[in-house]
């Protein structure tokens, strides 16, 4: 059991460490940002399960991209073009999530949008 427990302490370091990246930061902000926009809007349950479920899924591949950036990083220190198309595969994994999620919020926050503005 304690050995479980100890997981979530590796877990929890690997949060904090990603935490420290550039990107991971920026999607933390935009998250943020997205949050406090639903909080003042008052989306339904339903919307926010899909905005936590694809702010959970950009900021899961944010990490999973991380470590797999400082995993070629120490097997191929130097630049090797396979070693470039493998960091380039895990940041379009990214990328093509928060595309996703952008498209996805345009539709949860546009009709919302599109009722505030039509009432003036």
């Amino acid at each position: 059991m304690r050995s479980f427990f100890k997981s979530f302490i590796y877990a929890i370091n690997g949060i904090k460490l990603s935490l420290k990246q550039r990107n991971m930061k920026f999607h933390v902000a935009c998250a943020t940002l997205v949050v406090c926009c639903g909080v003042f809007i008052e989306i339904t349950s339903v919307e926010w399960c899909l905005i936590f479920m694809l702010i959970g899924l950009v900021i899961s591949f944010e990490i999973i991209n991380t470590a797999i950036e400082l995993l070629v990083d120490f097997i191929e220190p130097n630049h090797h073009p396979v070693a470039g198309k493998i960091k380039d595969l895990a940041a379009g994994a990214v990328l093509f999530s928060s595309v996703i999620a952008i498209i996805c919020a345009i539709f949860i926050f546009g009709k919302y949008l599109m009722v505030y503005l039509s009432s003036d």
